[in-house]
């Protein structure tokens, strides 16, 4: 594809096929309020079309916030940092990526399929170059075009902040990687304009300065409104004009039927003058032929009194239709804002579930959400998020609670029995290694198919119907059929039968 920057002024302006990638270090708290924004959780700001949220994908969900945090001061730690993490220091690595207005439409021509892709691969290239990990991908599609937020761990995994590596030539190697891996996926995507390059085209230097997305939303509204009223003023001259063009038609139109109208009379009243001057009895014929005239114009203008009353009722009607159309549209109106009010309502009850949803499994994580073994009820270590929710909501999230609290207790007991047999198992096995011995040193003999021995081990006395205890008697067995038949006499073992890699 040819290349847009082939002149100077081309170079000095944002290149409209680019696709960007710009990344800020983001505290606690602005961590909070930036994951608010990618999920559109609380308040939904003006700029977004509130219709199109269920377009949102989200492609990588966001731990919690403090469990980053807590994993960036763990690598600080092996790190060797003896100070200890400020309150304010960055947790995550907070992006977009945004593209301009031909490489937006080149994108959206892609499956969500293929776009989910080529978002995913960006967001795990940009973490592999920085040696962290991808923390959250969120696509917006309800805004003015289409973006992706996403957020990094704000330390790699040698414990050392992100910040330290984001100089100008990593910000502009992040462009470079950002066009190579997006190009993959759409080959009309190219590489933005460099900065220096385009203030040395003549661009001012305020024109290369990123806009945020919040500067984006204030600034792109007001210049539609402005495009737009240049439009609407363009269609108002056109209309001007078009009825001038029209307007000049009809005038011209009646220059010529005058005219025409004037050459037929003058030929008429010539006729008719020679008909006299012929003929008198031509007079009676010129009579009833205006008699015959008069009567047409008379019709005409009862046809054209037909018509304009004809008009007037089809305009009565249009007046009436358009009435109803106008209250059909305040009920809509009415019946949106409703259903608004409903939708915010829903979203912040359903926000408050998945907050006390995430403290729920901090707690199952952190060991303090258990069952009391007298009661039987979940004991937690904050029970506050839980309790503000509605009653119906509170008691569908307690059932899977209650399963994820049980399931953790059958695997403790399940492991703890485990290493029980385990422990049994080895003690048989120490005492089947004794029986063999004791055969060897002449303590013990076989008689009627069964091993005595004076001190016989008390485990394999009482061998039960387990799959460890089945497995002893079978060795047991085999000694004693060994013994019976005399196969191998169970003489010592000495260490010039065998020979192979790691013996002599």
């Amino acid at each position: 594809m040819k290349d847009l920057a082939n002149s100077p002024a081309d170079l000095a302006r944002s290149n409209p096929r680019a696709a960007s990638t710009h990344i800020q270090t983001c505290t606690l708290s602005k961590a909070k309020s930036q994951r608010m924004h990618d999920y559109r959780l609380g308040r939904i700001p003006a700029y977004v079309d509130q219709t199109k949220l269920r377009d949102n994908r989200v492609l990588i969900r966001l731990r919690p916030v403090t469990q980053v945090r807590a994993e960036n001061a763990r690598l600080r730690e092996q790190a060797g940092r003896q100070r200890k993490m400020k309150s304010n220091a960055a947790v995550v690595m907070i992006g977009v990526i945004a593209f301009g207005v031909l490489a937006a439409r080149d994108f959206m021509k892609l499956s969500p399929k293929r776009q989910n892709r080529a978002f995913r691969k960006l967001a795990r290239s940009l973490a592999k170059k920085f040696a962290t990990r991808v923390e959250s991908l969120v696509v917006h599609l309800d805004e003015t075009t289409i973006h992706a937020h996403f957020m990094l761990r704000a330390y790699d995994h040698s414990g050392h902040p992100l910040s330290d590596n984001i100089k100008r030539d990593a910000t502009a190697s992040i462009q470079d990687l950002t066009h190579r891996v997006l190009a993959c996926f759409c080959p009309g995507i190219q590489r933005g304009h460099r900065k220096l390059d385009r203030l040395a085209a003549g661009a001012n230097y305020v024109e290369t300065l990123h806009r945020s997305v919040r500067a984006l939303h204030q600034d792109l509204p007001r210049e539609i409104e402005e495009r737009e009223a240049e439009l609407a003023a363009l269609e108002v001259a056109k209309t001007e004009l078009l009825a001038s063009i029209d307007e000049g038609r009809k005038k011209l139109a009646r220059l010529s039927e005058e005219q025409r109208t004037e050459r037929i009379a003058l030929a008429s009243h010539k006729t008719e003058m020679e008909a006299r001057a012929r003929d008198l009895d031509a007079r009676d014929a010129d009579v009833r032929t205006r008699e015959d005239s008069q009567q047409k114009r008379e019709d005409g203008l009862d046809r054209r009194e037909a018509s304009v009353i004809k008009d007037k009722a089809d305009l009565a009607r249009e007046q009436q239709t358009h009435l109803l159309a106008a209250d059909q549209l305040v009920k809509r109106e009415e019946a949106v804002k409703a259903a608004c009010a409903e939708a915010e309502e829903t979203q912040s009850t359903y926000g408050a579930a998945l907050a006390a949803m995430e403290g729920a499994l901090a707690e199952i994580a952190g060991g303090t959400l258990r069952r009391d073994t007298k009661t039987g009820k979940l004991m937690m270590k904050d029970a506050s998020l839980l309790r503000a929710l509605p009653e119906e909501l509170r008691m569908g999230l307690l059932r899977p609670m209650r399963g994820l609290v049980d399931i953790g207790s059958r695997v403790d007991q399940r492991s703890r029995e485990l290493d029980r047999r385990g422990r049994a198992f080895e003690e048989k096995q120490a005492a089947v290694g004794e029986v063999i011995t004791a055969l060897t040193e002449g303590r013990a003999e076989i008689s009627n198919g069964a091993v005595v021995m004076e001190d016989l081990p008390h485990c394999l006395k009482a061998l039960g119907e387990s799959d460890e205890d089945r497995m002893i008697q079978g060795i047991l067995d085999l000694l004693v059929q060994a013994v019976e038949t005399g196969v191998g006499a169970l003489q010592p073992v000495r260490d010039e039968e065998f020979d192979g890699p790691g013996m002599g």
